[in-house]
């Protein structure tokens, strides 16, 4: 590993070192005549190596000589395995591997399968939208996979999907869940969606205030007024949030008000605020889809422990065993979800 390193730096650093020479010796006069030789030496190759094509073998030809495809994904292998040692991927690709292997034991002893059809055509899709086959084989040959590969990608994705609609389709969630789970988190569950008018001082705030009371639309006063540049063009909408979203001062008044509500100014650490309430979700109906998913996810979670304990799986660091606890992949997409939420609510 150190000696390919090691020519690498050497051959940049002979590369840069000759450009940099170049450049020092080169005076104005000699830059013109040498950028004329050059020229004609250029055009003179481009003629040389129209007449010369690549074979289906190579990547490169230098002096006549190739250089061949198999020599590239071998060298493609040696920095794909470096990168993966260098980020310490070791144990998350084991991981990985070590679920694949339990999920798919799980399929095969409760006979769910994956159609093989479907991968095909999912295999088809990806075809075309890489603009065909012809472009689709380039980018497998560049990041040096098959066909196959890329088809095993396509089925362990599939079988994880089959494998967690099986499971919750044989473990639903009941109503009697769904509102022991409201009642547990009610406070980090409900959800307001409001509008707001971001000004920078008290006076212009009840100026708007008034104006609102006579009739002049949210919206437009919003999208004319409000310092708020992310939502500002959107009628100052703020979308569904929870009370930890928001800053303390606003998300007291903003839970507190009705739907349809207008509120009286009100001062946070950003500026002064004009609320609209425009939907609220109080109630273990009204956020039954966001705790169904919650408790799938947990209840999946679990399961997956179980599988893992179960089957004793033994690594280097020798017996492994696992707490319950959020599946990697859902907690992932939930911190993404809750991320994206955060950073379009960051201005109020």
């Amino acid at each position: 590993m150190n000696k390919k390193i090691l020519a690498l730096v050497l051959a940049t650093g002979f590369v840069l070192g000759a450009c940099s020479n170049n450049n020092t010796n080169n005076n104005a006069s000699s830059n013109k005549k040498e950028t004329t030789a050059t020229e004609s030496s250029n055009q003179e190759k481009d003629k040389t190596n129209k007449d010369v094509k690549l074979e289906d073998d190579a990547v490169a030809m230098v002096a006549n000589e190739k250089i061949p495809k198999d020599a590239y994904k071998d060298e493609m292998s040696f920095y794909s395995a470096m990168l993966a040692s260098q980020q310490q991927l070791k144990s998350s690709i084991v991981n990985m591997m070590i679920q694949d292997k339990l999920i798919s034991n799980d399929m095969k002893k409760n006979n769910v399968k994956v159609d093989d059809k479907e991968v095909n055509e999912k295999f088809l899709k990806y075809i075309q939208q890489f603009g065909g086959e012809e472009k689709f084989d380039k980018m497998l040959d560049d990041y040096n996979m098959s066909s196959d590969k890329f088809k095993e990608t396509i089925k362990k994705d599939q079988i994880y999907q089959k494998h967690r609609a099986w499971f919750e389709e044989n473990n639903p969630v009941s109503d009697d869940e769904i509102k022991k789970y409201f009642d547990e988190n009610k406070d980090n569950l409900i959800q307001v969606k409001a509008s707001h008018i971001l000004v920078e001082d008290e006076a212009t705030a009840k100026e708007l205030k008034e104006k609102l009371d006579k009739g002049e639309d949210f919206a437009k006063l919003a999208k004319e007024y409000s310092k708020d540049t992310a939502n500002a063009a959107k009628g100052g909408d703020l979308g569904y949030f929870n009370k930890s979203q928001m800053a303390k001062e606003f998300s007291d008044k903003a839970f507190s008000m009705n739907k349809g509500e207008i509120s009286d100014p009100v001062k946070t650490s950003y500026g002064y605020h004009i609320i609209k309430v425009e939907d609220k979700k109080d109630s273990a109906e009204d956020l039954k889809e966001d705790i169904s998913k919650a408790l799938n996810d947990k209840k999946y979670s679990e399961y997956l422990t179980k599988l893992f304990n179960d089957a004793k799986v033994v690594t280097e660091d020798g017996p492994q065993t696992k707490n319950s606890e959020t599946d990697i992949k859902q907690k992932n997409n939930d911190s993404s979800n809750k991320e994206n939420k955060e950073n379009s609510n960051s201005n109020n």
